[in-house]
């Protein structure tokens, strides 16, 4: 599994461009938060890492505007922002980010991959990426399945 994961954030971390973002959705406990700290711990540039359910992070985002922003983010590189889907407006608030911040990548997860798409598809149109980590892959599974067979023809 630590193999796939390692592809996927290798792809992931590929996919982080100046006014960009980049967007990872999936079900709970299946390790996006994981991943999303790994990729801003070996980031190159400054980052800073917000938690959409913490009020703190609603406070600084909730006044959107573009000097807000500047000041907010001035020097950083990667801006990540975990549990996005529980902030009101996370695409608007992307959008203008994005935009208006020269140089700033952006890596958003949400749990409930239908709320943060919603919330963040029609704002962010040709100015993101999308990933869905799920829990097992497919060849994942096929490799479990195959050892089980081999188990079976073993213990007969």
């Amino acid at each position: 599994m630590e193999t796939v994961n390692r592809i996927l954030q290798e792809k992931i971390t590929a996919r982080i461009a100046p006014n960009k973002a980049v967007l990872i959705f999936g079900a709970r406990r299946v390790g996006k938060t994981v991943m999303m700290r790994k990729i801003v711990d070996n980031y190159s540039g400054r980052t800073m890492m917000l938690n959409g359910e913490d009020y703190d992070t609603l406070a600084l985002l909730e006044n959107r505007s573009i000097a807000n922003y500047r000041h907010l983010l001035d020097g950083i590189d990667l801006l990540a922002i975990d549990e996005a889907q529980n902030m009101p407006q996370i695409g608007s608030i992307l959008k203008l980010i994005v935009d208006e911040i020269p140089g700033i990548s952006v890596l958003a997860s949400g749990s409930s991959s239908f709320d943060l798409l919603n919330k963040t598809g029609e704002p962010l149109v040709g100015r993101s990426t999308q990933f869905l980590l799920t829990l097992k892959s497919a060849s994942n599974l096929n490799g479990n399945l195959n050892c089980s067979k081999e188990l079976e023809h073993y213990a007969s």
